[in-house]
């Protein structure tokens, strides 16, 4: 489904999350499996991120990216999915396997968020498999999997897992997907075997349905950009605090300056 992610090596910002404070907790699925959940919050938020991690992967891996979040204003839930190397053995599923289980744990996630935070507006972000997973809460693949998740306002993809037939291949396979979304790539973003070509990521732009669909496309950036100590990382930074706080908390003249944004040699935006 995609190749296994490594933790993105964190560098000294994130050591701290700009003052908010991680717990966990753990939820059931509808098959009684545990879920086991870490959430990342500031005193006050104003909104919600479901967080779904790469393959293999962990919700810490990305620390430099959830302290970003978190500082400006967004509490993040971030099941650990089945694929996690963080889980036990008799706990963990292949890669493949995961997608459904995946598909539940956001679900679950968005049970928790609106528990938690019932007045606050949601927004999924996703790492490369994650991505996969947080586009299908948005309504990707509809007529093939009931994973969608009501009220997500929009989805910032960090990479993909590439292209995935029949699922991407399948016709009308974006078409329910009507809210907002970024997507972060780079021209080195390889994913070998599964994503040898970095254009590919593209499809996740491409193929969606005209009207507010961004992507940034980071000169040098590798599959592993999320991790926040890559050229270019404080530019597209600035480009998804206006993108979330735009689209998801309603700050007009944070609308204003992503509308706005001009690509730089560094980072290239296309717009449909």
């Amino acid at each position: 489904m995609t190749a296994p992610q490594t933790d993105a090596v964190p560098d000294a910002r994130s050591t701290a999350l700009a003052g908010a404070a991680t717990s966990t907790t753990t939820l059931t699925a509808p098959d009684g499996r545990v879920i086991d959940v870490t959430i990342i919050a500031p005193a006050a938020p104003r909104g919600v991120i479901l967080l779904s991690h790469g393959g293999n992967s962990n919700p810490l891996a990305t620390r430099v990216l959830n302290a970003r979040l978190t500082a400006r204003g967004f509490a993040i839930i971030a099941p650990t999915h089945t694929d996690s190397l963080a889980l036990p053995a008799e706990r963990r599923t292949d890669l493949r396997a995961a997608l459904a289980t995946r598909i539940a744990d956001m679900k679950a996630a968005a049970g928790l968020a609106a528990a938690r935070y019932p007045a606050l507006p949601v927004a999924q972000v996703g790492y490369s498999y994650g991505s996969l997973t947080s586009l299908i809460g948005a309504g990707a693949f509809a007529g093939m999997i009931p994973g969608a998740i009501p009220g997500v306002k929009a989805v910032v993809m960090f990479s993909s897992p590439g292209p995935i037939p029949p699922l991407t291949s399948a016709p009308g396979a974006f078409a329910q997907v009507t809210v907002p979304t970024l997507l972060v790539t780079g021209d080195a973003d390889k994913v070998p075997g599964f994503a040898d070509d970095p254009a590919s990521h593209l499809i996740y732009f491409d193929q969606l349905p005209a009207g507010d669909r961004t992507a940034l496309v980071v000169a040098g950036a590798t599959h592993e950009f999320a991790g926040g100590t890559q050229p270019g990382w404080d530019a597209v930074a600035a480009l998804m605090d206006d993108f979330l706080m735009g689209r998801v908390l309603g700050d007009a003249k944070a609308v204003a300056r992503f509308d706005a944004a001009a690509s730089s040699d560094m980072v290239t935006i296309r717009r449909r």
